[in-house]
């Protein structure tokens, strides 16, 4: 009876070890989850942010400055969407309505409310994968908030370069993006050309 109690135990033991070490890679994989997937290198400026579930359709991380670790450019509501005030970051997607001439990304409608393209998508060359760079404005107060604080004009909006990337076979697509009045189109597209898609990037199943 003491060898079944002693053996019953050890098995207890080991068993609640290993729970406790898969438990911790698999909540290490979550806060780092898009670095499975894509790597980037930055401006010399920033690093990357942590993980979070809020970003894109299925989560991402912002880009924070080198020098004090903050991720925030301008103030903005505390109902603002995360990340739409901030230096940048970057997001994966999942059924975007991607659109294709000859397997080559041309345009991507708009992603959320509240927000709006400054300008037309136009093809960014040298990418590993087919991408598009749009300017887009998001709004970083709600109609009410702006009478009741008299928010000026200059503060209402942020403004970012985004680049979309997509293959015409999958549901899944990514987005990087830059905070457009600390950087410049130049900036983004070179940020975009330095982008590496590991081999299962597009091929993630969602349930």
């Amino acid at each position: 009876m003491k060898k079944v109690s002693l053996s019953f135990i050890a098995l207890y033991v080991l068993f609640s070890l290993c729970s406790c070490g898969i438990q911790e890679t698999t909540n290490q994989l979550a806060d780092n989850s898009l670095n499975q997937y894509i790597t980037y290198n930055l401006p010399d400026t920033l690093i990357n942010g942590s993980h979070n579930r809020e970003l894109g359709y299925l989560g991402g991380n912002l880009f924070c400055l080198k020098d004090t670790g903050g991720c925030v450019a301008e103030k903005a509501s505390t109902s603002t969407p995360y990340g739409w005030n901030s230096y940048g970051g970057v997001e994966m997607y999942y059924k975007l309505n991607c659109k294709f001439d000859n397997g080559q990304l041309f345009d991507v409608s708009l992603p959320w409310n509240h927000s709006m393209y400054l300008s037309k998508a136009q093809p960014v060359d040298r990418c590993e994968v087919s991408a598009v760079i749009v300017q887009v404005s998001h709004d970083l107060y709600t109609a009410s908030e702006i009478d009741a604080k008299d928010i000026g004009n200059d503060k209402l909006t942020s403004t970012m370069w985004y680049v979309f990337f997509a293959k015409e076979n999958s549901d899944i697509s990514y987005a990087i993006f830059l905070n457009a009045d600390s950087f410049s189109k130049e900036d983004t597209i070179s940020l975009a050309q330095s982008v590496i898609f590991k081999d299962n990037a597009f091929n993630i199943e969602i349930k």
